[in-house]
């Protein structure tokens, strides 16, 4: 087999390395804030950076995060970490924050109908707690109790195309992509939850811990990179969600007069961007290592559709390190993003009663301001396995620099 050129190893790692984060945005980093994973598949494991014709891909993502710390736009709740969870067996004051422990893995597989055409398919599966703190009466004890959501989430399939040939670009690239988001994945999960009355009752999970969100949606996408020095290279993607279904019938709560409709959940939007540097360590160019900033989120309102509907929109703004490692046709990889800025910013509900509140109110400097809180993660683990191969004897573009 003839062997592959260094530069070519470093520039399907860096591939190897946006695309593997692109795709672990299942909550990532995200909690409350019910970001889920998107994105394309990694085209990276053999002597050109492409997907070439006829080639397979075959993969898998597992991801972890934990979210536990409370913010209000950019201000921490730290109480929520030591009050309003009653009091232990000390007689000590506990915390009241919600928590959720997520684990999602990404199963991939995808094809190169040409040189410069890629055919992606992801089936994402998750398993999702929720802790919380029961809610009673001052005089009796409150406890904390878990419930857990889990299963296939929703599929999503997507084309990808490079704008110049990769033959005659081998030293940086676009790729633009564009797919479908079903909504296979259920989002009126049940589990049995305590109520303050004492009895057990099978109730909808909140929809932070659902595996599908009840829409379906568009995705595009948009990916390059470029070499700066002999090891350095530039690279940068990003995705836009567009969920136009206004909301997917599951009640969060009972409606409230004059505000009918934002008690059903909603099929929100998302979006993701990221862009950093990525350099090899070792003599071959095998292993690289990546420093990248991203941020991700969800908005307050939907690009198209309606808006009468329940989310918790947000965003966070990350420092991700990244390691790679490919070994012939098989690539590894290991992704941190680090939270450093955490906004839970004013929802449409949140408007919405605001502007009711105020309506009421005849002194403007007694106007109510409302903005809900929701838990971020302070960082999340996305470990990435991908194998190549061909289905015959295929022609593969070789590359001299």
């Amino acid at each position: 087999m003839k062997k592959s050129n260094p530069t070519i190893y470093i520039t399907f790692t860096l591939i190897l390395s946006f695309f593997t984060a692109f795709q672990s945005q299942k909550i990532n980093a995200q909690g409350c804030v019910a970001v889920r994973q998107m994105g394309g598949l990694n085209m990276t494991l053999t002597n050109s950076y492409n997907l070439n014709k006829g080639d397979f891909q075959v993969g898998g993502n597992y991801r972890y995060f934990h979210s536990w710390r409370h913010f209000v736009g950019k201000e921490e709740q730290p109480q929520r970490q030591t009050t309003g969870g009653g009091l232990d067996e000390n007689g000590n004051e506990r915390g009241n924050a919600v928590n959720i422990y997520s684990h999602a893995i990404d199963f991939n597989i995808s094809y190169g109908l040409t040189n410069r055409i890629q055919l992606n398919a992801t089936l994402p599966y998750v398993n999702n707690e929720r802790s919380q703190v029961l809610k009673q009466n001052p005089t009796t004890k409150n406890y904390r109790y878990s419930v857990y959501a889990d299963g296939i989430a929703d599929i999503r399939l997507s084309a990808n195309f490079w704008i110049f040939d990769p033959a005659k670009m081998p030293k940086g690239n676009i790729m633009v992509g564009l797919g479908v988001k079903l909504n296979n994945g259920s989002h009126d999960e049940m589990d049995n939850a305590p109520q303050t009355d004492g009895s057990i009752q099978s109730v909808v999970m909140d929809q932070a811990i659902q595996p599908g969100d009840g829409g379906v949606g568009i995705i595009s996408e948009l990916q390059l990179f470029r070499k700066l020095t002999d090891r350095l290279y530039g690279f940068a993607n990003g995705y836009y969600l567009f969920n136009p279904k206004e909301s997917n019938g599951t009640f969060k709560s009972a409606p409230k007069p004059g505000l009918e409709g934002y008690e059903i959940y909603a099929c929100p939007d998302q979006y993701f961007a990221r862009g950093g540097l990525m350099v090899a360590v070792d003599k071959n160019q095998n292993f690289n290592v990546s420093l990248a900033g991203r941020i991700e989120g969800i908005p307050a309102y939907d690009a198209f559709g309606g808006q009468v509907a329940y989310r918790r929109p947000g965003y966070v703004i990350a420092v991700e390190y990244g390691f790679a490692y490919t070994l012939g046709h098989h690539g590894f990889s290991l992704f941190i993003p680090y939270n450093i800025v955490k906004n839970r910013i004013q929802s449409a509900a949140d408007i919405a009663t605001q502007d009711l509140a105020n309506s009421k109110i005849t002194d403007p400097s007694k106007y109510v301001h409302v903005q809900g809180d929701a838990a971020f993660a302070d960082y999340s683990f996305n470990v990435g396995y991908y194998y190549r191969f061909g289905l015959g004897k295929k022609k593969h573009v070789t590359v001299n620099l």
